[in-house]
């Protein structure tokens, strides 16, 4: 019910967003609007505006729209023709259309520069080890060496060490890293070689830099239905106590256990409460042949030192400026992960629908604010990108159709509008049901 809670919460938010762009720009241009709903159904609140707006809140979440007066969906008085939405000149309906997924754009810079300007707490990008024969052992990065900037841009925690890196590794090739080896600045070439956006997680290992962390309480978090630990018996809040006899020290000598035995079966000791419980528990084998048994930590049970701490912060003019710049890059992966959907260079299954939202939106929001609205900002740069998808029914394949009227100078024809909606009304479905599959083997195996 939390998860499920959040994601109504954002979900609502995001379709105002849009559909108050259609709204905003429609009354810009003189067009009369009928009804703006939240939702789709039976209205569950209705209430008739001053401007003759009826705004509805209705039972199914999924969605929303607002209703412009048009003559091809009834009669239309003669005096207010003009204000017919089928009788604005092209460019009005163009700016109305593209209004609902800029307005989830500009919704997304503006959670960026509000995240950016409050400060996102991180750790210090500080090395602890360097693997050897590596390209960070190569370009002379040592353990204990401070990341302050990539290609100049400044890295104060390692999560902006992280997006650097990333961005850059889109195209491969040399990274200049400025490095404070005890108290002295130095610039170091490291090569890093392409990635694509499937492994771009590995990028740090792939490098040899192994960040230096607080030693983390082995206390379980979220447990992922169906997977290794919930079979075992596992439960959140559990303490780690053993793994066949030997003690467990923290998080990271726990999670380097799982990794080196796949499919082996580890003996195990946990604190539950007040009782000691053993369990046993076989870790999967993945894809880079390491286990895994589907259990996060529980952070809060660990005091990070004050000495690694940090914060991501700009100044408001300089936030706008790495907002849009999140923003835009968010946008760019967006695009290009829908692509290679396409192309099938990257799997289907990434696709994720409402259960996977939901679960998300829940995580973000215990999370902390900052998730959270990091979360809502995603979200609305995908809903935005979504709808200009040259889809019919979807703004995308209004404008798509827009485009074919300035080429051809007539509109396009009434029953091609109405083919087109019924493809697009199919391709949707099927978009759905692949999304709402794809939740239900994440959520059941």
């Amino acid at each position: 019910m939390h998860s499920l809670f959040f994601f109504i919460v954002a979900l609502a938010l995001l379709i105002v967003v849009h559909e108050y762009g259609h709204f905003w720009v429609a009354r810009r241009c003189g067009v009369k609007v009928l009804k703006f709903s939240v939702g789709f159904g039976k209205p569950l609140w209705s209430k008739q505006g001053k401007d003759g707006t009826e705004y509805v809140i209705a039972a199914i979440p999924l969605g929303g729209y607002v209703k412009m007066l048009d003559e091809r969906e009834g009669d239309v008085p003669t005096d207010e023709l003009n204000r017919a939405f089928n009788r604005q000149p092209l460019r009005s309906r163009v700016a109305i259309v593209s209004a609902g997924p800029v307005a989830n754009i500009l919704f997304a810079i503006l959670s960026y520069w509000l995240i950016f300007v409050i400060g996102i707490p991180g750790m210090r990008p500080i090395v602890d080890e360097i693997a050897p024969n590596s390209a960070a052992a190569h370009a002379q990065i040592i353990a204990g060496d401070e990341i302050k900037a990539i290609d100049g841009r400044a890295t104060p925690t390692w999560n902006s060490v992280y997006k650097r890196l990333w961005k850059q590794a889109e195209h491969g090739g040399p990274i200049e890293f400025t490095v404070d080896t005890a108290g002295v600045e130095n610039k170091r070439s490291v090569n890093v070689s392409k990635l694509d956006i499937q492994s771009a997680g590995t990028i740090l290992t792939r490098l040899g830099i192994q960040p230096i962390r607080p030693n983390i309480t082995p206390i379980l978090g979220k447990i992922k239905r169906g997977s290794a630990a919930e079979q075992a018996g596992l439960q959140q809040g559990d303490l780690l106590l053993t793994a066949d006899a030997v003690h467990i020290e923290d998080w990271q000598g726990w999670v380097e256990l799982i990794r080196s035995r796949p499919e082996q079966t580890i003996i195990i000791t946990v604190k539950r409460q007040s009782e000691i419980v053993e369990l046993a528990i076989t870790p999967e084998k993945t894809l880079e042949n390491v286990g895994q048994i589907g259990a996060g930590v529980d952070i809060s049970y660990t005091e990070i030192p004050n000495e690694i701490k940090a914060e991501l912060r700009y100044g408001v003019v300089q936030a706008l400026v790495e907002a849009c710049r999140e923003t835009w890059q968010f946008s760019a992966l967006t695009v290009k992960s829908l692509f290679g959907m396409f192309t099938g260079t990257v799997s289907t299954k990434n696709l994720g629908g409402p259960i996977s939202i939901a679960q998300i939106a829940g995580t973000s929001a215990e999370s902390g604010f900052i998730s959270f609205v990091g979360f809502l900002a995603m979200i609305s740069v995908s809903l935005g990108i979504l709808n200009l998808l040259p889809i019919p029914v979807l703004d995308g394949g209004h404008l798509a159709m827009y485009c074919f009227e300035w080429i051809k100078g007539s509109p396009v024809s009434e029953q091609a509008q109405i083919q087109g909606q019924k493809v697009g009304v199919l391709l949707l479905l099927l978009l759905m049901v692949l999304a709402f599959f794809n939740d239900l083997t994440r959520l059941f195996g």
